[in-house]
């Protein structure tokens, strides 16, 4: 595997289920209006095509027998780093171009480690996950980087929570029950070397992600 090969940029998503939060959207007016345009916008980490046809084997194996469960379409499996929520074009410029600054970071390679259902601690999850572990810190260096840089700017409001990587695999359609322990698959490895910032259409049909700026790492 190089690490190099990459599923298509737009996908739909089944339904409208939402994410597991990471990050709050801010407030950009006292009225709650916008004029122009908006965008959903969240920054992720692409995962190559070798790794998410593992992943897609972890959903056929594991979850595609629940039909409580929605799974994550092929395009939608990403591990995200900032989720920024509805915000006009001038937020999604600066978003643009904070994902300016990570060409010079070097690639790091992250392991899949097994499934975990979110939020955690409860019986019965509204995501089921799979668990990132990068034990180098870039992700996580990544994550607070763009953070950081984003609540600078007033696009982005830190989430109290600490950032846990991860790739949603899977959601939940309504109350179910999800024991992570008894499901043990390989562990999935591949190289992180994109970072993309996507906008989120909802349709009637499903979410379209669409790409706006992708960063090569080196």
């Amino acid at each position: 595997m190089t690490g190099r090969e990459y599923p298509s940029k737009s996908s739909r998503r089944q339904g409208r289920g939402e994410r597991y939060a990471e990050g709050r959207a801010r407030d950009r007016g006292r009225s709650g209006q916008r004029q122009g345009p908006s965008f959903r916008l969240f920054v992720a980490v692409e995962i190559p095509a070798e790794a998410t046809r593992e992943l897609l084997g972890w959903q056929q194996q594991y979850l595609a027998g629940d039909r409580g469960l929605r799974l994550t379409p092929e395009g939608q499996l990403h591990v995200t780093l900032v989720f920024l929520g509805s915000l006009g074009e001038k937020e999604r410029d600066q978003a643009a171009a904070r994902l300016e600054g990570l060409e010079a970071r070097n690639s790091f390679e992250v392991t899949v480690t097994g499934l975990v259902g979110l939020p955690m601690k409860r019986s019965h999850p509204r995501v089921i996950a799979a668990g990132c572990d990068e034990p180098s810190g870039r992700l996580a260096a990544l994550h607070s980087e763009l953070a950081a840089g984003l609540v600078a700017e007033g696009v982005y409001e830190q989430e109290k929570r600490p950032y846990f990587p991860h790739v949603t695999i899977a959601r939940a359609r309504g109350r179910i029950a999800f024991d992570a322990e008894a499901i043990r698959p390989d562990p999935i490895k591949f190289t992180a070397v994109r970072v993309t910032l996507y906008n989120s259409v909802l349709k009637a049909s499903g979410a379209l992600h669409e790409a706006l700026k992708t960063v090569q790492l080196n």
